[in-house]
């Protein structure tokens, strides 16, 4: 599909900072969370109502040159069920809709990256088409779909929580806790000192270092 290799989250940050949708320190934050915990950048956006999942649809099928699609109103092949891993689908939160041939169509939850529909692909043997959806209409179809959907979203409800508390006991980069914060601002203190013992002294005269030519 035309343009798709350019579907990237940075791409979409620098459209959404353009644009004006979402403010660039929450667009920071939620790329961060995407390194850091795996948590997906367009849902952590939404999730966290900085942006409606239907303008952030609208901008993506604009600049991507996507299809968009309500899976609900899909007759979704019954071959496309099983055409892919039921934990992928719930992962990415993508709806089989159709297969042709090796081609699967999918309804992805506004976007996936370019890398990951490649890995998706390689993985799978098959040749993705994918359309623009909603995170929230994805997420009841598949409900729909798969009776054992509900409870896999409960366990990784449970398992991100577990990750986050984790992350929030951990000490800081570099392995200092309190002793080892507490040794940092000693640190800066005796550095704060000195500067300020030397700012006293007059300064001294200044004296070129280079010969000037005569």
């Amino acid at each position: 599909m035309k343009g798709i290799e350019k579907i990237t989250s940075v791409r979409l940050a620098e459209i959404l900072t353009e644009r004006g949708a979402v403010a660039s320190d929450v667009i920071t934050e939620a790329l961060c969370a995407q390194d850091r915990a795996g948590e997906q950048f367009v849902q952590a956006l939404v999730a966290g109502g900085h942006i409606t999942e239907w303008d952030l649809a609208k901008i993506v099928t604009e600049h991507f040159n996507l299809p968009f699609l309500m899976a609900g109103n899909y007759a979704i092949d019954e071959e496309a069920k099983k055409r892919l891993p039921k934990e992928l689908l719930f992962k990415h939160t993508l709806v089989p809709l159709d297969v042709f041939g090796d081609i699967v169509c999918v309804a992805m939850p506004v976007m996936l990256t370019f890398d990951e529909l490649q890995r998706i692909q390689k993985e799978n043997g098959c040749e993705l088409f994918p359309y623009v959806g909603l995170i929230s209409e994805n997420k009841k179809v598949l409900g729909d779909l798969f009776n054992d959907y509900r409870e896999w979203q409960e366990l990784d409800s449970h398992r991100r929580e577990e990750e986050a508390k984790k992350r929030a006991s951990a000490p800081p980069a570099g392995g200092l806790g309190k002793a080892g914060d507490a040794e940092w601002m000693s640190i800066f203190d005796a550095g704060d000192a000195a500067i300020s013992e030397a700012r006293k002294k007059p300064a001294a005269p200044f004296r070129p270092t280079f010969t000037p030519k005569k």
